[in-house]
């Protein structure tokens, strides 16, 4: 391989997987032992940050970063891997979890026959059979109950378990038997708490659906263009938030259920409508006047930094 062959292929893989890349892609480019540890070394321009995982600069990962980084680590793309957990969570658009940059573990789900153990700041989880994942700005994701289980499983604050159940049947229409089911692995010293949670969300006739179709007609009575619809917003590349809605020419967010992480959002100047699901039908006039309101005294916040990237798989509601 000429140098030219060397240099084009490393600058492929750094463009392409957003400088993250495993050292056994650096061997197939020709990057030998001696020179990888000269430049992850003191003074050089990678480092490693996993166990045959390097990044091709140095600083801080974003969360981007992060994400891929442990998904290598678990061998991914080669060997099958998923995220799951608060960081997969996160990228579904769970409003009660934090931003992926503010996630400090990242777990993965790999098969079982998998030799691999959890490592620093990256969690490994085993399954006997994958699920069907679900694909993120090129991540692949543990389906939502499975991401909550492990995610639930994890932690040791109960209100923010509840929390995240109450938003994953009521906002976004999960079956409680099927939490239930994914939950049964919790060690019973954390039951009771999840039970008295499941069992308060399996009331008859609790709202448990996106309200999806409402929230498009009354967005439709602002008369402006359609938002954008569950978008992943950007903030100089960094990730910002997955809102309900998003109307990209005046910088107006539609948050719709309990209430969202949504600091950096009103940090950066965006302006948030926030909307209780109650009120889709029992205030439509006054949601339609809120968000009035707030499009006719835009633009707000910085447009020409803040990117939208669509959620394709929410074009039948929110």
């Amino acid at each position: 391989m000429t140098r030219n062959d060397y240099t084009q292929a490393l600058r492929i893989l750094a463009r392409d997987q957003r400088q993250v890349v495993a050292v056994g892609q650096l061997s197939g480019i020709g990057v030998s032992e001696v020179a990888l540890r000269k430049r992850c070394g003191p003074g050089g321009p990678w480092q490693r940050v996993l166990p045959g995982v390097v990044v091709l600069r140095r600083g801080a990962l974003s969360a981007w970063q992060r994400c891929r980084a442990a998904l290598a680590y678990a061998g991914y793309p080669a060997a099958q891997a998923q995220l799951t957990g608060i960081a997969a969570l996160a990228l579904h658009g769970v409003r009660e979890v934090v931003v992926p940059a503010e996630v400090r573990v990242v777990d993965v789900l790999v098969p079982a026959g998998r030799a691999l153990r959890t490592h620093t700041w990256v969690r490994v989880h085993h399954a006997r059979i994958l699920p069907g994942r679900e694909v993120v700005d090129e991540l692949p994701l543990a389906p939502l109950v499975r991401a909550a289980g492990d995610g639930v499983r994890a932690s040791c604050d109960p209100q923010w378990v509840r929390a995240v159940l109450r938003e994953l049947v009521c906002d976004r229409g999960v079956d409680p038997a099927e939490l239930a089911g994914e939950l049964r692995r919790v060690p019973p010293a954390r039951r009771s708490g999840i039970d008295e949670a499941l069992r308060e969300l399996s009331v008859p006739g609790l709202v448990r659906r996106p309200l999806g179709g409402q929230v498009r007609s009354l967005a439709a009575l602002t008369g402006t263009r359609p938002p954008f619809w569950r978008p992943e917003l950007r903030l100089d590349g960094v990730f910002l938030a997955k809102p309900d809605a998003y109307w990209a020419r005046e910088g107006v967010v539609l948050e719709i259920g309990s209430p969202a992480r949504d600091g950096r959002l009103h940090t950066c100047g965006l302006r948030v409508v926030r909307v209780p699901p109650e009120a889709l039908t029992t205030s439509p006039a006054l949601v339609v006047a809120a968000l009035r309101a707030a499009l006719s005294s835009g633009p707000h916040g910085p447009l020409d930094r803040v990117t939208v990237h669509p959620d394709h798989g929410s074009v039948k509601g929110i």
